[in-house]
């Protein structure tokens, strides 16, 4: 099986919405699914500074906890 070492980072917005702000951009973002109605899971390899810059990007959306 092939297992992405990578950390999620939850938002409040859908999935195509999110696919749509990365446009262009990356920040090391591997794969974008839905978790529920205006929910989405951002898998990703950022770390150090990336990893602050793709957090400031999705700062008025983003959420502490996995959704339930």
């Amino acid at each position: 099986m092939n297992d992405i070492k990578a950390e999620k980072l939850y938002v409040a917005l859908g999935a195509s919405q999110v696919r749509r702000r990365l446009k262009g951009y990356g920040f090391g973002v591997r794969k974008v699914y839905s978790e529920g109605k205006n929910r989405a899971v951002i898998i990703h390899t950022a770390t150090g500074e990336h990893l602050r810059e793709l957090e400031a990007f999705f700062q008025d959306v983003l959420t502490q906890d996995p959704p339930q």
